[in-house]
């Protein structure tokens, strides 16, 4: 949200006051740091649950686990948390805005990973090196979309900071941009798989080592799933992303999920092997 705007400023800094109050929703039960990481992995869980058919079972499982750690009241203020944040994102997308949600309340309460050695862009800084490093031209790539990376994504400020680029060119980020984001610690992974769903971006974000290529856990963000974008520009990062990617095809198309139940039954028989053994490709 543009500081220049008195406005959109209230309306940031009312947000940013509901996402403190919801680390302090159980007076010190539960440390001020774990409740702003639960609340959002609430939030992503909830999400993801809703569009992502996937991994729908798997997480809501994990929603159900999260919950038993909540008193009702509790329970209920993460659900008011979620409203104000679908507020803040419709504010933000009526006005072309992109900007973090949590990089500041998640710094300002102490979660932050030490170990890690965590440090976020500041918005401003963001902006300044997309301005710089990317491309000037309002002309797509041959391919029709601009593809973007970032396997540090922290809360995924400098991603969106390239979404607000390519909308100031001309160009609209749901249908000519798509991102794969990565990060160790699943509260980033949280973060900016929140903060690109509720801008309406197409991406993959995936929980896992960026050096040895392990994956943990990868989340679609709605824009990805409903713009079929896993035809068109998949995400392979480790082995159980392929797996995560290759049941989205076989839902989103019965016909090639039937037909590649059916490829075992064609595929040449090996000296040592039987038609009925499972293809690895």
């Amino acid at each position: 949200m543009s500081p220049d705007n008195p406005f959109l400023e209230v309306l940031r800094l009312e947000f940013e006051k509901t996402l403190l109050q919801i680390a302090d929703i159980t007076r010190g039960r539960i440390s001020r740091p774990e409740t702003f990481s639960n609340f959002l992995a609430y939030c992503a869980l909830s999400l993801s649950v809703c569009t992502d058919p996937v991994h729908a079972k798997d997480r809501h499982a994990g929603l159900e686990h999260l919950k038993s750690n909540y008193k009702d009241a509790e329970w209920q203020g993460f659900y008011q948390g979620l409203v104000a944040l679908c507020g803040a994102a419709t504010h933000n997308t009526d006005r072309d805005q992109f900007s973090d949600f949590f990089a500041w309340p998640y710094t300002n309460i102490g979660a932050r990973n030490k170990a890690l050695k965590q440090d976020f862009t500041p918005d401003d800084l963001a902006r300044l090196m997309a301005a710089i490093t990317l491309s000037q031209k309002n002309v797509l790539p041959e391919e029709g979309f601009f593809t973007m990376s970032d396997h540090a994504c922290g809360s995924g400020t400098l991603l969106l900071a390239a979404a607000d680029h390519f909308a100031g060119l001309g160009f609209n980020p749901a249908k000519h941009l798509v991102v794969q984001a990565a990060d160790m610690d699943v509260r980033c992974v949280h973060m900016t798989y929140l903060n690109l769903a509720f801008h309406g971006i197409p991406a993959v974000v995936v929980r896992g080592n960026t050096l040895t290529l392990e994956e943990y856990d990868r989340w679609y963000t709605p824009a990805y799933l409903w713009g079929k974008w896993v035809w068109r520009a998949p995400m392979p990062f480790g082995e159980d992303g392929y797996v995560s990617d290759e049941m989205l095809k076989r839902i989103d198309e019965p016909m090639y999920g039937a037909l590649r139940q059916l490829e075992p039954l064609f595929s040449p028989v090996g000296a040592n092997s039987t038609a009925d053994a499972a293809k690895n490709t």
